[in-house]
């Protein structure tokens, strides 16, 4: 995937036509610090951060299941009965 480099203090003068850009050309805008080079942040077109959020989540996921697989656990049905009492407390 294409991206962008801009300096900190362009990301803050053009913040809003960044955005904008990031949106319609589906592409990351990279900042960085203008004297060190160093990387400061980026933005995201929204399918992008989706993604990202979707992957941090299975990751999360897959590292509890890791953790806690000497337990020998049901995840479904530990799944199934977390979602029942988040339908409960939220009724």
């Amino acid at each position: 995937m294409d991206s962008k480099r801009v300096s900190v203090a362009e990301g803050k003068k053009e913040f809003t036509q960044l955005l904008k850009e990031a949106r319609e050309k589906q592409m990351p805008i990279l900042i960085f610090n203008e004297r060190s080079a160093e990387f400061a942040g980026a933005l995201l077109p929204p399918e992008e951060y989706e993604r990202y959020e979707r992957l941090r989540a299975y990751f999360e996921a897959l590292r509890l299941s890791q953790k806690f697989a000497h337990l020998k656990l049901d995840l479904p049905e530990l799944v199934r009965q977390a979602r029942e009492e988040l339908e409960e407390h939220a009724a």
